[in-house]
């Protein structure tokens, strides 16, 4: 083996270290800051209800990551000059906190911005659904509900966030009550498949689903249980593998809600209810 006297090997060393000095941080070690309180949802008539739950935001400047944030939040950046900047819409997975996925569904919110090293630059994306997002349900229970047969509420309920909404009641006479969508959905095999859905619930209940054959249901599961929430919850909720896994484009959705032994009388509320195709 070759060893290097140590006099080589000290000036390879202090070589080393004056290149590292010579790489200044970006800025000077001083950030430029982007503040953002708020964002906000903006839809056309034909894609329902622009109330959102939107929860974090995905930021990236010209190839640099800036990181994932919730918000209020003001976020450091080590780059200067006019750049544009891409703010991509974070929802939670399936309801779960602690996992959070970009939505597709919604176009990133761009925009150019002059970052000045110890400046703060505020900004409120507004998100859109892309253009090509098909909506297979756009349920908002105004003027009627899909789910055939189940009550809406009244427009002075004090239940509502939005209007009417379904209303599904489980109690002695009504043990088990279920509501299945009138008209089968059709849905292109091969695409992401959400259903976006606004409950407040005192119960937990089930979402199922049935693939529709010739006009004949072939297949019947459920997706999920949901839990009870006391407040108005907004879910976004990933149901890409169980669509394609069937054997047919069109499907029937169900809701379904059982009465607990211990308790009288339960409450299911559902609003703004989406199938989302992407």
């Amino acid at each position: 083996m070759k060893h290097f006297p140590i006099n080589q090997f000290l000036m390879l060393f202090s070589l080393l270290f004056v290149m590292q000095a010579c790489n200044k941080a970006p800025n000077d070690g001083i950030p430029a800051y982007v503040q953002i309180d708020d964002v906000s949802l903006s839809t056309q008539a034909t894609q329902g209800s622009n109330k959102h739950f939107i929860n974090s935001v995905w930021l990236e400047t010209e190839g640099e990551n800036l990181g994932v944030y919730e918000f209020p939040n003001v976020v450091p950046a080590l780059v200067s000059g006019n750049r544009e900047i891409i703010v991509n819409a974070g929802v939670y997975v399936k309801g779960d906190y602690f996992n959070r996925e970009i939505y597709p569904a919604f176009q990133p919110y761009k925009v150019d911005i002059n970052f000045v090293p110890g400046d703060t630059v505020k900004i409120n994306p507004v998100f859109e659904y892309y253009d090509e997002v098909l909506f297979a349900l756009n349920e908002d229970f105004e003027s009627g509900n899909i789910f055939g047969g189940l009550p809406r509420t009244e427009l002075s309920d004090t239940n509502n966030i939005e209007g009417k909404a379904l209303v599904i009641k489980v109690n002695a006479t009504d043990d088990l009550v279920k509501g299945t969508t009138s008209s089968a959905l059709n849905i292109p095999f091969g695409k992401k498949v959400y259903i976006e859905m606004h409950f407040k619930a005192d119960i937990d209940f089930a979402i199922g689903i049935q693939s529709v054959v010739n006009g004949s249901v072939s297949q019947t599961g459920y997706i999920d249980r949901f839990l009870p929430s006391e407040d108005w919850y907004k879910l976004y909720y990933d149901i890409s593998n169980i669509v394609n896994s069937l054997d047919s484009d069109n499907v029937n959705l169900f809701i379904e809600v059982e009465k607990l032994t211990n308790v009288d009388e339960s409450h299911v509320y559902i609003d703004n209810f989406k199938v989302v195709v992407i």
